[in-house]
């Protein structure tokens, strides 16, 4: 059984969210639900994209989330 929960809107629309049980292992998760751009949707995933997280994943998604926001997010330089 999953839970509808107020969304946020997206650069392609809204960003539904949905509480879910993942399990004795994982506990309460979300998934996150958002439309592909238009030139992506012809795919057999109904074009959307989906993420799904643990409470601890998006207790740390949302940290980094704000770091970013405040410009305090270290940059990673890749080698090429």
């Amino acid at each position: 059984m999953s839970t509808q929960l107020k969304g946020v809107t997206g650069q392609t629309g809204e960003v539904s969210m949905n509480r879910y049980f993942g399990g004795n292992e994982k506990g309460k998760c979300v998934q996150l639900t958002f439309k592909k751009p238009e030139g992506e949707r012809g795919r057999p995933d109904f074009g959307y994209w989906y993420l799904q997280l643990t409470k601890s994943q998006a207790l740390e998604m949302a940290a980094a989330l704000v770091e970013f926001a405040n410009d305090t997010r270290e940059e990673v330089y890749l080698a090429d």
